[in-house]
């Protein structure tokens, strides 16, 4: 419901509207993160550039660019993940490099700050809960209630 911004009521889970050969508890557990489109602002022409802006084949160049560098060792090199499954622990290391990559790309490990990290880090963690969420609405008995934010904790460096 876009309007409420929230799922439509009638869903049982929020992948319903994949098709039924998608719905697929393995391979949906599979899916790093899940950031719902109500959550995000509508784009309106007064959200457009109004003055100088990057053109898409120069954002493309530096993309590809950025593909080359890997950013998992700045989430490794900060962030101990306890008991987390190996599964868990890929999406949100992966999912949170990929935003650090982006907002920071000129970091290394030992220059990124904590308050860089975290905004990153608490992203990445509530896009993979909400992806093990569904998949416990879907599959109770094999994806259990998780709290993902007690399986980890950060190094003091």
């Amino acid at each position: 419901d876009v309007e409420r911004r929230a799922p439509a009521r009638y869903y049982l889970h929020l992948f319903i509207p994949l098709p039924k050969e998608l719905q697929d508890s393995a391979f949906l557990d599979r899916l790093h993160a899940f950031l719902p489109g109500w959550e995000l602002p509508k784009i309106r022409p007064e959200n457009y550039a109004q003055g100088y802006g990057f053109m898409t084949d120069y954002l493309a160049e530096i993309f590809t660019r950025l593909r080359r560098k890997n950013h998992q060792t700045h989430v490794q090199r900060w962030v101990d993940f306890k008991h987390m499954t190996g599964r868990n622990q890929d999406a949100i290391r992966r999912t949170a490099a990929g935003l650090l990559k982006l907002l920071y790309p000129h970091r290394t490990p030992e220059t990124l700050l904590r308050e860089e990290l975290l905004p990153c880090l608490d992203l990445a963690v509530e896009c993979r809960a909400r992806v093990i969420e569904q998949l416990s609405r879907m599959a109770p008995g094999e994806f259990g209630s998780v709290d993902l934010r007690s399986q980890y904790q950060l190094h003091a460096t």
